[in-house]
């Protein structure tokens, strides 16, 4: 029955559910979540939308109906769903503020260990995701230890991804390689999706030192992977990864053919920040091939799209500087990039000032 009242209702008039009867037991709350968990893969802003649903409907269970422990449970879960949905979304602070109300649900309570571990481990992604690298790296060993304790091999392995990725943000490549080879050689996890999610990280990192044959064998695993797994985001995500790799080994035809298609589909998916970096991928492919002209008219196209969005104005203002570089001819591939780090750094540090240098 929820399935079909679900199935049955537009993104717009979710909210509307926190009345239906149908959605007050537990079992509504839980099966919520589930469905959270699948839709965060394909519509960010539905699942953003159930998310919301989730926390209204938790925070409204009577504090008689259920012990305290497990009333405070569905309450931690509903905003851990709600910070994961707002870092899908690039929002970080909003993701932050949620993660920290999850906490605080259940910190009280000496039995929670593991469920305050989960949230955690999600408080240190988005963290990783902010550019708060020391305190990120601090609380995935912390979680790391309780997940141990627990003998929980997917959520272990899940931290030596986060570990991977954070000496990657730190362009640290060949660390991150040797750290995540690793971990694909000693992974207990009967994750499909974390072992796809770590080929998917080594063929970032195999970019970054030139190793392009490794890449693309990450790369092309990875992305098969998460097409069998129905990952559709995922496999964006790694098709864009290859279509760096085309570019940056001079294949910039293949490269601007496969990011075109990989930027509409994230947009179609409304995830217009990264539409917004795949489109510099594609400005970089235009200037390492020598023709500027082709990158100027796209770079001012990301600065209207930022616009329309409501995107942070310090990453319109940067996109509009180096469309300026472009026009002037004075734009490299490394105003590119760094265009691009910028950008990613504003998830930290919104009131960052910009230089294209």
């Amino acid at each position: 029955m929820l399935a079909g009242i679900l199935a049955g209702t537009s993104t717009a008039d979710l909210p509307q559910l926190v009345e239906h009867l149908a959605f007050r037991p537990a079992g509504a709350i839980q099966h919520l979540e589930e469905l959270f968990a699948q839709e965060l893969n394909h519509d960010v802003r539905r699942a953003h939308a159930l998310a919301e649903l989730g926390v209204s409907l938790a925070e409204g269970v009577p504090p008689e109906a259920y012990v305290p422990i497990i009333a405070a449970q569905f309450r931690a879960h509903a905003w851990k769903n709600l910070g994961k949905s707002y870092r899908a979304l690039g929002r970080m602070n909003d993701s932050l503020t949620a993660l920290d109300h999850a906490e605080q649900e259940i910190i009280d309570f000496t039995s929670a260990t593991y469920d305050l571990a989960v949230v955690r481990f999600n408080v240190a992604v988005s963290l990783q995701e902010a550019g708060r690298f020391e305190e990120s790296l601090r609380l995935v060993a912390e979680c790391k230890d309780v997940f141990i304790q627990y003998a929980d091999a997917d959520n272990v392995t899940n931290c030596g991804i986060a570990e991977g990725v954070l000496l990657q943000r730190l362009h640290k490549y060949r660390e991150a390689k040797d750290t995540l080879q690793n971990l694909l050689t000693l992974s207990q996890s009967t994750l499909t999706a974390s072992i796809a999610a770590i080929h998917h990280s080594l063929g970032y990192a195999s970019i970054e030192i030139d190793d392009f044959d490794a890449a693309r064998e990450y790369l092309e695993h990875a992305i098969t992977m998460h097409r069998q797994l129905n990952l559709p985001i995922h496999v964006l995500r790694g098709e864009m990864g290859l279509g760096r790799l085309y570019v940056r080994e001079g294949n910039s035809r293949n490269g601007i053919t496969l990011l075109r298609r990989v930027r509409a589909d994230l947009a179609a998916h409304g995830l217009f920040e990264e539409a917004g970096l795949c489109a510099l991928d594609i400005v970089d492919a235009y200037l390492r091939s020598d023709r500027p002209e082709k990158a100027e008219p796209l770079a001012r196209t990301v600065v209207e799209e930022f616009t329309r969005a409501g995107l942070n104005s310090r990453a319109i203002t940067a996109l509009g500087y180096l469309s300026e570089a472009i026009q002037t001819r004075k734009a490299t591939p490394a105003s590119v990039i760094n265009t691009r780090d910028y950008i990613l750094s504003l998830r930290a540090d919104p009131e960052r000032e910009f230089s294209l240098n």
